[in-house]
Protein backbone atom coordinates (compact mmCIF):
# COMPACT_ATOMS: atom_id res chain seq x y z
CA UNK A 1 0.00 0.00 0.00
CA UNK A 2 1.07 3.51 -0.84
CA UNK A 3 1.59 6.49 1.17
CA UNK A 4 -1.72 8.30 2.10
CA UNK A 5 -1.59 11.72 -0.27
CA UNK A 6 -1.01 15.20 1.42
CA UNK A 7 -3.27 17.05 -1.50
CA UNK A 8 -5.57 16.38 -3.85
CA UNK A 9 -7.39 13.63 -1.08
CA UNK A 10 -10.37 13.96 -3.84
CA UNK A 11 -8.62 11.93 -6.80
CA UNK A 12 -9.29 8.14 -7.22
CA UNK A 13 -6.20 5.90 -6.35
CA UNK A 14 -2.95 6.65 -8.64
CA UNK A 15 -4.21 9.51 -10.10
CA UNK A 16 -2.66 12.99 -9.72
CA UNK A 17 -3.13 16.81 -10.16
CA UNK A 18 0.49 18.15 -11.69
CA UNK A 19 0.57 21.68 -13.53
CA UNK A 20 -2.49 21.81 -14.23
CA UNK A 21 -3.18 18.51 -16.01
CA UNK A 22 -4.35 15.02 -14.50
CA UNK A 23 -2.17 11.53 -15.17
CA UNK A 24 -2.97 8.13 -14.41
CA UNK A 25 0.60 6.69 -12.86
CA UNK A 26 1.13 2.88 -13.43
CA UNK A 27 4.52 1.10 -13.18
CA UNK A 28 6.36 4.27 -13.04
CA UNK A 29 4.47 5.49 -16.10
CA UNK A 30 2.45 8.94 -16.31
CA UNK A 31 -0.60 8.35 -18.77
CA UNK A 32 -1.53 11.67 -19.24
CA UNK A 33 -5.42 12.55 -18.76
CA UNK A 34 -6.29 15.95 -19.64
CA UNK A 35 -6.65 19.31 -17.96
CA UNK A 36 -10.70 18.62 -17.44
CA UNK A 37 -11.18 16.74 -14.15
CA UNK A 38 -14.80 15.07 -15.75
CA UNK A 39 -13.08 14.13 -19.10
CA UNK A 40 -9.75 12.83 -17.28
CA UNK A 41 -12.42 10.32 -14.92
CA UNK A 42 -13.62 8.89 -17.83
CA UNK A 43 -10.18 8.07 -19.59
CA UNK A 44 -9.06 6.58 -15.73
CA UNK A 45 -12.01 4.39 -15.67
CA UNK A 46 -11.05 3.24 -19.15
CA UNK A 47 -7.32 2.42 -17.99
CA UNK A 48 -8.55 0.96 -14.39
CA UNK A 49 -11.85 -0.92 -15.75
CA UNK A 50 -13.22 0.19 -13.01
CA UNK A 51 -16.70 3.60 -13.29
CA UNK A 52 -15.58 6.54 -11.21
CA UNK A 53 -18.94 7.19 -9.80
CA UNK A 54 -20.32 10.19 -7.76
CA UNK A 55 -22.35 8.62 -4.78
CA UNK A 56 -21.19 10.73 -2.12
CA UNK A 57 -21.51 14.33 -0.80
CA UNK A 58 -17.22 14.28 -0.85
CA UNK A 59 -18.15 12.72 -4.36
CA UNK A 60 -20.25 15.55 -5.44
CA UNK A 61 -18.36 18.56 -4.26
CA UNK A 62 -14.78 17.82 -5.47
CA UNK A 63 -16.83 16.82 -9.24
CA UNK A 64 -18.25 20.04 -9.26
CA UNK A 65 -14.96 22.20 -8.28
CA UNK A 66 -12.84 19.62 -10.65
CA UNK A 67 -15.80 20.75 -13.60
CA UNK A 68 -15.14 24.63 -12.74
CA UNK A 69 -11.63 24.86 -11.73
CA UNK A 70 -10.53 25.82 -15.41
CA UNK A 71 -12.74 28.58 -15.33
CA UNK A 72 -12.33 29.85 -11.64
CA UNK A 73 -9.87 32.45 -10.10
CA UNK A 74 -6.91 31.44 -8.14
CA UNK A 75 -8.39 33.04 -4.99
CA UNK A 76 -12.17 31.73 -5.54
CA UNK A 77 -10.66 27.76 -6.32
CA UNK A 78 -8.93 28.90 -2.85
CA UNK A 79 -12.10 29.52 -1.09
CA UNK A 80 -14.27 26.50 -2.60
CA UNK A 81 -11.25 24.01 -1.68
CA UNK A 82 -11.73 25.77 2.27
CA UNK A 83 -15.35 25.03 1.96
CA UNK A 84 -14.86 21.36 0.19
CA UNK A 85 -12.65 20.62 3.23
CA UNK A 86 -15.06 21.96 5.74
CA UNK A 87 -18.51 20.20 4.03
CA UNK A 88 -16.64 16.95 3.68
CA UNK A 89 -15.74 16.72 7.17
CA UNK A 90 -19.13 16.67 8.04
CA UNK A 91 -21.23 15.27 4.89
CA UNK A 92 -18.26 13.58 3.26
CA UNK A 93 -19.32 9.82 3.39
CA UNK A 94 -23.07 10.79 3.14
CA UNK A 95 -24.48 9.28 0.07
CA UNK A 96 -26.35 12.22 -1.89
CA UNK A 97 -30.00 10.33 -1.17
CA UNK A 98 -29.47 10.42 2.74
CA UNK A 99 -28.88 14.65 2.68
CA UNK A 100 -32.06 16.40 4.26
CA UNK A 101 -32.86 19.95 4.42
CA UNK A 102 -32.72 19.54 8.25
CA UNK A 103 -29.39 18.73 7.79
CA UNK A 104 -28.10 21.23 6.04
CA UNK A 105 -30.05 23.62 8.12
CA UNK A 106 -28.52 22.44 11.18
CA UNK A 107 -25.23 23.37 9.67
CA UNK A 108 -25.90 26.29 9.03
CA UNK A 109 -27.20 27.55 11.95
CA UNK A 110 -25.05 26.30 14.16
CA UNK A 111 -21.82 27.44 12.92
CA UNK A 112 -23.65 31.15 12.38
CA UNK A 113 -21.02 32.07 10.51
CA UNK A 114 -20.36 33.87 6.97
CA UNK A 115 -18.33 30.81 6.08
CA UNK A 116 -21.11 28.51 6.74
CA UNK A 117 -22.89 30.51 3.96
CA UNK A 118 -20.19 30.31 1.68
CA UNK A 119 -20.39 26.78 1.86
CA UNK A 120 -23.96 25.71 1.85
CA UNK A 121 -23.61 27.70 -1.52
CA UNK A 122 -21.01 25.75 -2.54
CA UNK A 123 -23.12 22.57 -1.55
CA UNK A 124 -26.12 23.76 -3.53
CA UNK A 125 -23.89 24.29 -6.76
CA UNK A 126 -22.59 20.60 -6.11
CA UNK A 127 -25.96 19.20 -5.98
CA UNK A 128 -27.14 21.19 -8.85
CA UNK A 129 -24.59 19.79 -10.86
CA UNK A 130 -25.23 16.33 -9.71
CA UNK A 131 -28.83 16.50 -10.84
CA UNK A 132 -27.52 18.26 -14.26
CA UNK A 133 -24.98 15.08 -15.19
CA UNK A 134 -27.53 12.61 -14.01
CA UNK A 135 -25.52 11.56 -10.96
CA UNK A 136 -28.71 12.32 -8.19
CA UNK A 137 -32.18 12.55 -9.18
CA UNK A 138 -33.28 13.14 -5.69
CA UNK A 139 -34.84 16.38 -4.23
CA UNK A 140 -32.13 19.00 -3.13
CA UNK A 141 -31.82 19.52 0.30
CA UNK A 142 -30.57 23.27 -0.40
CA UNK A 143 -33.31 24.22 -1.98
CA UNK A 144 -35.73 26.37 0.04
CA UNK A 145 -34.09 26.76 2.71
CA UNK A 146 -35.19 29.97 4.64
CA UNK A 147 -32.58 30.58 6.69
CA UNK A 148 -28.67 32.68 6.26
CA UNK A 149 -26.69 34.32 8.42
CA UNK A 150 -26.09 37.53 8.60
CA UNK A 151 -23.51 39.43 7.00
CA UNK A 152 -21.91 42.56 7.66
CA UNK A 153 -20.11 44.59 5.44
CA UNK A 154 -16.46 44.84 6.09
CA UNK A 155 -15.90 48.44 7.09
CA UNK A 156 -12.08 48.44 8.22
CA UNK A 157 -10.26 51.48 6.67
CA UNK A 158 -6.27 51.67 6.75
CA UNK A 159 -5.33 55.42 7.17
CA UNK A 160 -2.14 56.35 5.62
CA UNK A 161 0.23 56.36 8.42
CA UNK A 162 -0.83 52.54 8.63
CA UNK A 163 -0.46 51.56 5.27
CA UNK A 164 3.16 53.40 5.65
CA UNK A 165 4.18 51.30 8.71
CA UNK A 166 2.95 47.92 7.15
CA UNK A 167 4.87 48.53 4.29
CA UNK A 168 8.33 49.54 6.41
CA UNK A 169 7.50 46.09 8.35
CA UNK A 170 6.95 43.69 4.95
CA UNK A 171 10.19 42.85 3.15
CA UNK A 172 10.80 44.89 0.15
CA UNK A 173 9.46 42.62 -2.80
CA UNK A 174 5.65 42.39 -0.31
CA UNK A 175 5.92 45.91 -0.05
CA UNK A 176 6.16 46.71 -4.00
CA UNK A 177 3.34 44.42 -3.98
CA UNK A 178 1.04 45.61 -1.19
CA UNK A 179 1.51 49.52 -2.66
CA UNK A 180 0.77 48.24 -6.02
CA UNK A 181 -2.74 47.12 -4.87
CA UNK A 182 -3.04 50.05 -3.33
CA UNK A 183 -2.46 52.20 -6.28
CA UNK A 184 -4.60 50.84 -8.30
CA UNK A 185 -7.11 48.87 -6.52
CA UNK A 186 -6.72 45.76 -8.49
CA UNK A 187 -7.79 42.30 -6.76
CA UNK A 188 -4.78 39.97 -5.27
CA UNK A 189 -5.33 37.36 -7.98
CA UNK A 190 -5.36 40.46 -10.76
CA UNK A 191 -2.04 42.20 -9.77
CA UNK A 192 -0.06 39.15 -9.17
CA UNK A 193 -0.99 38.17 -13.08
CA UNK A 194 0.23 41.48 -14.56
CA UNK A 195 2.73 40.57 -17.25
CA UNK A 196 5.39 42.71 -18.33
CA UNK A 197 3.63 43.37 -21.84
CA UNK A 198 0.39 44.53 -19.55
CA UNK A 199 2.46 47.84 -18.97
CA UNK A 200 1.59 50.29 -21.85
CA UNK A 201 2.54 53.67 -23.14
CA UNK A 202 -1.18 54.67 -21.24
CA UNK A 203 -0.56 52.59 -18.28
CA UNK A 204 -0.90 49.35 -16.47
CA UNK A 205 -3.41 46.66 -18.74
CA UNK A 206 -5.70 43.85 -17.21
CA UNK A 207 -8.89 42.23 -17.79
CA UNK A 208 -10.62 41.47 -14.36
CA UNK A 209 -10.55 38.21 -13.11
CA UNK A 210 -14.49 38.35 -12.17
CA UNK A 211 -16.13 40.17 -14.87
CA UNK A 212 -13.79 40.15 -17.79
CA UNK A 213 -13.57 43.28 -18.19
CA UNK A 214 -10.66 44.99 -19.84
CA UNK A 215 -9.03 47.97 -17.58
CA UNK A 216 -5.87 50.40 -17.89
CA UNK A 217 -4.52 51.97 -14.66
CA UNK A 218 -3.53 55.14 -16.12
CA UNK A 219 0.33 56.12 -14.91
CA UNK A 220 1.02 58.43 -11.82
CA UNK A 221 4.09 59.04 -10.80
CA UNK A 222 3.86 56.91 -7.80
CA UNK A 223 2.71 54.06 -9.66
CA UNK A 224 6.15 54.37 -12.01
CA UNK A 225 7.72 54.30 -9.14
CA UNK A 226 6.45 51.37 -7.59
CA UNK A 227 6.65 49.44 -10.83
CA UNK A 228 9.87 50.61 -11.72
CA UNK A 229 11.01 49.04 -8.04
CA UNK A 230 9.53 46.15 -8.85
CA UNK A 231 11.71 45.68 -12.39
CA UNK A 232 14.28 46.40 -10.12
CA UNK A 233 13.59 43.83 -6.95
CA UNK A 234 13.03 41.37 -10.02
CA UNK A 235 15.66 41.20 -12.53
CA UNK A 236 15.34 37.58 -13.81
CA UNK A 237 16.60 37.79 -17.67
CA UNK A 238 13.28 36.72 -19.78
CA UNK A 239 11.18 37.03 -16.89
CA UNK A 240 7.13 37.59 -17.93
CA UNK A 241 5.79 38.38 -14.33
CA UNK A 242 5.97 41.55 -13.06
CA UNK A 243 5.88 39.81 -9.57
CA UNK A 244 7.82 36.54 -9.86
CA UNK A 245 7.49 33.90 -7.51
CA UNK A 246 10.49 31.12 -7.93
CA UNK A 247 8.72 28.37 -5.04
CA UNK A 248 11.40 26.28 -3.10
CA UNK A 249 10.94 23.22 -1.42
CA UNK A 250 7.66 20.97 -1.53
CA UNK A 251 6.07 23.88 -3.79
CA UNK A 252 9.26 24.05 -6.27
CA UNK A 253 7.61 22.09 -8.88
CA UNK A 254 5.17 24.75 -9.20
CA UNK A 255 7.88 26.33 -11.23
CA UNK A 256 8.65 29.65 -12.03
CA UNK A 257 5.53 32.14 -12.30
CA UNK A 258 3.15 34.46 -9.95
CA UNK A 259 2.67 34.44 -6.97
CA UNK A 260 -0.59 32.29 -5.58
CA UNK A 261 -2.72 34.30 -3.44
CA UNK A 262 -2.82 32.50 -0.14
CA UNK A 263 1.70 32.25 -0.53
CA UNK A 264 1.22 35.95 -0.84
CA UNK A 265 -1.40 36.52 2.31
CA UNK A 266 1.32 34.46 4.44
CA UNK A 267 3.71 36.61 4.09
CA UNK A 268 1.26 39.56 4.47
CA UNK A 269 0.30 37.87 8.02
CA UNK A 270 3.50 37.99 9.07
CA UNK A 271 4.10 42.08 7.87
CA UNK A 272 0.71 43.03 9.62
CA UNK A 273 1.82 41.44 13.12
CA UNK A 274 5.43 42.71 12.76
CA UNK A 275 3.88 46.46 12.39
CA UNK A 276 1.02 45.99 14.91
CA UNK A 277 -1.93 45.76 13.03
CA UNK A 278 -2.83 42.13 12.71
CA UNK A 279 -6.85 43.25 12.15
CA UNK A 280 -5.28 44.56 8.42
CA UNK A 281 -6.03 42.23 5.66
CA UNK A 282 -4.42 42.49 2.56
CA UNK A 283 -7.83 42.88 0.79
CA UNK A 284 -8.10 46.02 2.73
CA UNK A 285 -6.08 48.09 0.56
CA UNK A 286 -8.65 47.31 -2.04
CA UNK A 287 -11.02 48.75 0.27
CA UNK A 288 -8.35 51.70 0.92
CA UNK A 289 -8.21 52.43 -2.92
CA UNK A 290 -11.65 52.49 -3.07
CA UNK A 291 -12.60 54.77 -0.43
CA UNK A 292 -9.60 57.11 -1.40
CA UNK A 293 -11.48 57.79 -4.48
CA UNK A 294 -12.80 61.06 -4.85
CA UNK A 295 -16.61 60.31 -6.07
CA UNK A 296 -18.48 56.83 -5.47
CA UNK A 297 -18.09 57.26 -9.68
CA UNK A 298 -14.25 57.24 -9.35
CA UNK A 299 -14.48 54.44 -7.14
CA UNK A 300 -16.42 52.12 -9.09
CA UNK A 301 -14.64 53.24 -12.07
CA UNK A 302 -10.75 52.14 -10.37
CA UNK A 303 -12.07 48.81 -9.06
CA UNK A 304 -14.15 47.79 -11.38
CA UNK A 305 -17.34 47.11 -10.47
CA UNK A 306 -20.75 46.82 -13.06
CA UNK A 307 -22.87 47.16 -10.08
CA UNK A 308 -22.22 51.11 -8.52
CA UNK A 309 -24.13 49.32 -4.77
CA UNK A 310 -21.65 46.98 -4.23
CA UNK A 311 -18.64 49.92 -4.49
CA UNK A 312 -20.60 52.12 -2.00
CA UNK A 313 -21.83 49.49 0.34
CA UNK A 314 -18.37 47.27 0.53
CA UNK A 315 -15.40 49.71 -0.59
CA UNK A 316 -16.62 52.91 0.49
CA UNK A 317 -15.31 52.84 4.15
CA UNK A 318 -14.53 56.24 5.49
CA UNK A 319 -16.76 57.85 7.97
CA UNK A 320 -19.65 59.83 6.14
CA UNK A 321 -18.96 63.47 7.11
CA UNK A 322 -21.52 66.00 7.47
CA UNK A 323 -22.01 69.79 8.28
CA UNK A 324 -24.06 70.61 11.84
CA UNK A 325 -27.34 72.34 11.40
CA UNK A 326 -25.73 76.09 12.39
Amino acid sequence: MGRPRLHNRHLPQAMYLRRGSYYFVAKGVWHPLGREYGAALMKYAALVGTPAKVRTVKDAVWAYIEHRRPKLAATTLEGYRYSATNLCAVFGPIALADMTQAMVYRYVSDAGTVQANRDKALLSAAFTYARNTGAFAGIDPTKGLQHRNEEKPRDRYVTDAEMSALVLAASPKLACIARFIELTGMRQGDALRVRLDDLTDEGVCYRTSKTGKQMVVLWSDELREVVDDAKRLWRRFGREWLFESRPKGKHAERGIGPYTPSGLRALWRVARVKAGLPDVRLHDLRGKSGSDAATDEEAQNRLGHADAKVTRKHYRRKAQRTAPTR
